[in-house]
Protein backbone atom coordinates (compact mmCIF):
# COMPACT_ATOMS: atom_id res chain seq x y z
CA UNK A 1 0.00 0.00 0.00
CA UNK A 2 3.11 2.12 0.96
CA UNK A 3 4.58 1.50 -2.79
CA UNK A 4 1.15 3.03 -4.60
CA UNK A 5 0.49 6.19 -2.18
CA UNK A 6 4.10 6.87 -2.86
CA UNK A 7 4.02 6.71 -6.63
CA UNK A 8 3.98 9.89 -8.29
CA UNK A 9 3.34 8.74 -12.07
CA UNK A 10 0.00 9.61 -12.65
CA UNK A 11 0.64 13.61 -11.31
CA UNK A 12 2.68 13.80 -14.66
CA UNK A 13 -0.29 12.83 -16.42
CA UNK A 14 -2.61 15.11 -14.80
CA UNK A 15 -0.16 18.29 -14.97
CA UNK A 16 -0.04 17.38 -19.07
CA UNK A 17 -3.92 17.07 -19.08
CA UNK A 18 -4.18 20.28 -16.96
CA UNK A 19 -1.67 22.26 -19.52
CA UNK A 20 -3.71 21.05 -22.59
CA UNK A 21 -7.00 22.12 -21.96
CA UNK A 22 -5.47 25.20 -20.91
CA UNK A 23 -3.66 25.82 -24.38
CA UNK A 24 -6.89 24.32 -26.12
CA UNK A 25 -8.95 27.18 -23.52
CA UNK A 26 -6.51 30.28 -24.67
CA UNK A 27 -6.28 29.07 -28.62
CA UNK A 28 -9.88 29.25 -28.54
CA UNK A 29 -10.58 32.31 -26.96
CA UNK A 30 -7.92 33.86 -29.28
CA UNK A 31 -9.71 31.97 -32.17
CA UNK A 32 -12.60 33.84 -31.31
CA UNK A 33 -11.53 37.15 -30.30
CA UNK A 34 -10.04 37.11 -34.18
CA UNK A 35 -12.83 36.14 -35.82
CA UNK A 36 -14.82 39.60 -36.13
CA UNK A 37 -11.56 41.02 -37.40
CA UNK A 38 -10.89 38.39 -40.00
CA UNK A 39 -14.65 38.68 -41.17
CA UNK A 40 -14.23 42.11 -41.80
CA UNK A 41 -11.39 42.16 -43.32
CA UNK A 42 -12.29 39.11 -45.84
CA UNK A 43 -15.41 41.64 -46.41
CA UNK A 44 -13.29 44.50 -47.25
CA UNK A 45 -11.37 42.15 -49.85
CA UNK A 46 -14.37 41.02 -51.81
CA UNK A 47 -15.79 44.40 -52.16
Amino acid sequence: MKKFLNDESGAVTVDFVVLTAGAVLIAGAVGSTLKGTVDTAVGLITL
